[in-house]
């Protein structure tokens, strides 16, 4: 897990590109098959071709990763932004560690978007320890709701 201490080439991070879809989107719409199984493959493969040049999205991909950071104003009366992770996948589990990479381009992106927040884990193949050690410390927050 000390992998993640080194730093990644620069160009192997990229955004994503609509080519890019033919090349990785197989095995990312099955990812995403098993996240929301209520959609469809041409679904989502509109989902991704529509968000690819959002400003609002930071898609990025990497030879056998790819992640998906959404940015939004959670509140229409504070002007700070949050980013979510959307995804963090790895093709496979020895591909983690080139996955774990993206974490420091989210934080870096999250700054350009003056966000006060990343939330993470929530979709991701990246352990808490590297996360950690890309991003600095991570809080937990609980979260009260009521099923309707």
């Amino acid at each position: 897990m000390d992998a993640i201490v080194e730093k990644a080439p620069a160009n192997t991070v990229r955004r994503f590109e609509l080519p890019d879809l033919d090349r990785h989107g197989g095995w990312i719409i099955k990812r995403l098959l098993n996240a929301y199984p209520h959609l469809n493959e041409r679904q989502l493969a509109g989902w991704l071709r529509g968000l690819i040049y959002s400003n609002e999205f930071l898609f990025l991909f990497q030879e056998h990763s790819v992640a998906l950071a959404h940015a939004v104003r959670p509140d229409i009366l504070t002007p700070r932004t949050m980013v979510f992770e959307k995804f963090v996948w790895a093709q496979s589990p020895e591909h983690v560690v080139e996955a774990a990479f993206f974490y420091e381009r989210i934080k870096v992106w999250a700054k350009q978007q003056d966000a006060e927040q990343i939330i993470v884990e929530e979709q991701t193949d990246v352990p808490h320890e590297m996360i950690y050690k890309a991003l600095g410390r991570v809080n937990e927050r609980r979260i009260m709701y009521a099923r309707v």
